[in-house]
């Protein structure tokens, strides 16, 4: 059987550590086979909360997006999604960060104005197959803290 760590966590708050858990529940007389963790950490993307948007007025198709990434400092993203709103919680690719798909991201501009980042779907960073749009995210999520590390992306399964 496996049963998802974050499933648990509405039951009671058993932190984040997933092995001692694990421990904990083969105590309890359940024998855990295998604790499993889908999707590969992409390091340098982090929660980012959308502050606001901005059209452009000559690129129709992209919105600049503004963000925090829980450090104070209000960063500007060009996106071509347009599920976001201001107060959504979002993945950030800063820059410099290895995509799984080869690409580095690096300041590119639009229009002569530089983006500062990258906001990612869930397939961009291997968390999803939905790719229409960014993954937005729970709104109680802490700025800044590299997204796979978070339950709510993260599924942990406890095999028994």
């Amino acid at each position: 059987m496996k049963i998802l760590h974050s499933w648990l966590k509405e039951f009671a708050d058993f932190g984040d550590d997933i092995d001692a858990l694990a421990e904990r529940i083969t105590e309890l007389g359940l024998a855990v086979e295998s604790v499993e963790h889908v999707g590969t950490p992409v390091k340098g993307v982090v929660t980012a909360q959308v502050l606001r948007l901005e059209k452009h007025p000559d690129a129709a198709k992209v919105t600049r997006v503004y963000v925090d990434a829980g450090d104070g400092v209000e960063r500007h993203v060009w996106c071509g999604a347009t599920n976001m709103q201001a107060g959504d919680i979002v993945p950030l690719a800063t820059l410099g960060t290895n995509m799984p798909d080869g690409r580095v991201i690096t300041q590119r501009g639009i229009l002569g104005i530089d983006s500062e980042g990258m906001l990612c779907s869930g397939t961009e960073i291997g968390l999803s197959s939905d790719g229409s749009g960014l993954l937005i995210l729970p709104r109680a999520q802490r700025l800044g803290v590299m997204c796979t590390r978070h339950s709510a992306l993260t599924p942990m399964w406890c095999s028994t």
